[in-house]
């Protein structure tokens, strides 16, 4: 496939075929998948804290929880890889089955585990080793999702694709939590809820893993890590070298970790929002479970919207123009609404601010896979995208663990997020003002041995 969308032998390709779509859904359910494993338990982060990390202090049983969430994200770097060298060596569905299966039954089997109060000690261990674990997979997930999609589609259609896995993907995990957190309060009834019946979202992780490896059966593979094999094979003379060995190597390692970086400014927003607004609607502003979870969908079926958008914009003006806009608009609202968000305003205000940051925050991100994807060759692709990823994104997700950590009092977190927002977008604009523009670079051809000053040179 061509940069200007044409298929080999001359046929340009403007629309998507219907092996296109279901690349394209694939990915985004993948990612979906992803992110429901990682955030769920964000979103019942005080049920958690009661039946594994009880304390006098409600802001040291959150912050043991964070931390509980955040042990995952560190190890998924590993996870990635791991599965992105399988990506890149033996294809990106097989990485993908393996991992979202992986995924799935670990969320599940936290589940089925006892709190402190029947097990003692051994529950909030278990549970630290269970998402030990599952981080190594959803890393997995991570290093193929991206590239199925990106590497599938024509050129016109990768910055859609990226916005969409990465905002629609992420957005439906958490309307899919927030439902089944107001139907299942609603069978059980908030007391039984609270008790017991939170455990049903870690359970139901294991149908969207099944419906994703189902979905694989009949999906093909990345043609442009077929055709990139086929030359390679016609060719080789010695075994190729592990993508994990080039990715490290003095060729390209600068660039990873430069990329790492970006990853962290660009995914604090979303951290600092969607991530711990939960907590921030239901315990420090006293929202109802439903209207925070009725909030909560608003904001991402939003966001989901405004990210697609900004992803196909991205297509038009370049991925740079759009980082450059949506980092100025973060820098500016994220702050600014939180300090109105510390008056206690009307609900209407609050659910105003709320979908104006994570907007924001779904907007700055939008564009984040195909630009990654577009700095590396193909036989390093997922590897690369994966652990630079992981690497930030496993660092931004520690803001929360952190910001509960400096606000010691829940009044005080609100202050704390809008000076985190307000710093983290800063060094974001920082990073992107030195950048070049990638988009189109997405080449096939592009050899492993090109230079990295290329389009982060500045």
């Amino acid at each position: 496939m061509s940069a200007d969308g044409a298929r080999p032998g001359g046929v340009r390709k403007d629309r998507l075929t219907a092996k296109d779509r279901k690349a394209l859904g694939v990915a985004v359910i993948g990612w979906s998948v992803d992110m429901y494993d990682l955030l769920v338990i964000l979103h019942v982060a005080s049920y958690v804290s009661a039946a594994f990390f009880p304390s006098e202090n409600p802001v040291l049983g959150l912050t043991a929880t964070f931390a509980a969430f955040a042990v995952s994200l560190v190890v998924r770097p590993i996870g990635a890889l791991v599965f992105g060298s399988i990506a890149d060596r033996t294809g990106r569905r097989r990485a993908m089955r393996v991992s979202v299966l992986g995924a799935g039954v670990l969320t599940a089997a936290m589940g089925f585990l006892p709190g402190i109060a029947t097990i003692g000690v051994a529950a909030p261990v278990l549970l630290l080793l269970l998402r030990v674990a599952q981080g190594l997979f959803v890393g997995g997930i991570t290093a193929s999702t991206h590239t199925i999609a990106t590497e599938s589609l024509p050129e016109r259609w990768r910055g859609m694709a990226a916005g969409l896995v990465k905002g629609g993907g992420a957005s439906l995990a958490v309307v899919v939590i927030n439902l089944l957190v107001i139907i299942l309060s609603a069978v059980t009834g908030q007391a039984a809820f609270a008790d017991w019946g939170w455990r049903g979202l870690f359970v139901f992780a294991l149908a969207g893993s099944l419906l994703n490896f189902a979905l694989l059966r009949g999906t093909e593979e990345s043609p442009a890590w077929v055709a990139k094999h086929s030359q390679a094979d016609s060719v080789r003379e010695q075994p190729a070298k592990s993508p994990v060995r080039v990715l490290f190597s003095q060729q390209w390692r600068a660039l990873v970790f430069l990329t790492a970086a970006i990853v962290f400014t660009a995914s604090a927003p979303y951290y600092l929002t969607t991530g711990i607004l939960p907590t921030v609607y239901k315990q420090v502003l006293g929202l109802s479970q439903d209207a925070a979870s009725t909030f909560l969908i608003i904001n991402v079926t939003l966001s989901a919207a405004v990210a697609a958008y900004c992803g196909h914009l991205s297509q038009r003006v370049g991925r740079r123009r759009v980082f450059l806009m949506s980092g100025i608009a973060c820098l500016v609202l994220l702050p600014a609404l939180y300090v109105v968000m510390m008056d206690r305003p009307a609900e209407w205000l609050l659910l105003v601010c709320g979908a104006l940051m994570v907007m924001a925050s779904g907007a700055i991100s939008a564009p984040l896979i195909i630009f990654i994807n577009e700095l590396f060759p193909t036989d390093i692709r997922s590897t690369a995208t994966a652990f630079a990823w992981s690497v930030g994104y496993g660092l931004s997700g520690l803001l929360p663990t952190l910001v509960t950590a400096l606000s010691g009092d829940l009044d005080r977190i609100i202050p704390v997020l809008a000076v985190s927002a307000a710093i983290t977008s800063a060094g974001f604009l920082l990073l992107i003002s030195r950048t070049e523009e990638t988009r189109g670079a997405l080449s096939e051809a592009r050899p492993t041995t090109a230079s990295v000053d290329g389009p982060l040179a500045g």
